[in-house]
């Protein structure tokens, strides 16, 4: 994968990867490890595909239409059902 400088990939701890060899120019990188409050990879996956949709909707629609507002609350309440802190 080809980015600008500047740009963040992030991977999840579940997918391999790998980082070709650099062929001019130099590297720059930095790693770091981020804990979900949200425990199940199952959760984290439907709440995604969740926020992916509403913000699709949300573009086509408007923020305001009343089924992305409808949506945008069932995704909030199910991130407060399934977070642990």
């Amino acid at each position: 994968m080809k980015l600008p400088a500047g740009h963040m990939v992030l991977y999840p701890s579940t997918s391999l990867h790998k980082v070709t060899p650099v062929t001019r120019g130099a590297r720059v990188s930095s790693f770091f490890w981020l804990k979900s409050m949200v425990r199940s990879h199952e959760h984290r996956s439907i709440l995604f595909e969740l926020d992916q949709t509403i913000q699709t909707l949300a573009m086509r629609l408007g923020t305001d239409d009343a089924e992305v507002v409808r949506l945008t609350g069932v995704y909030h309440n199910m991130i407060r059902a399934w977070t642990e802190v």
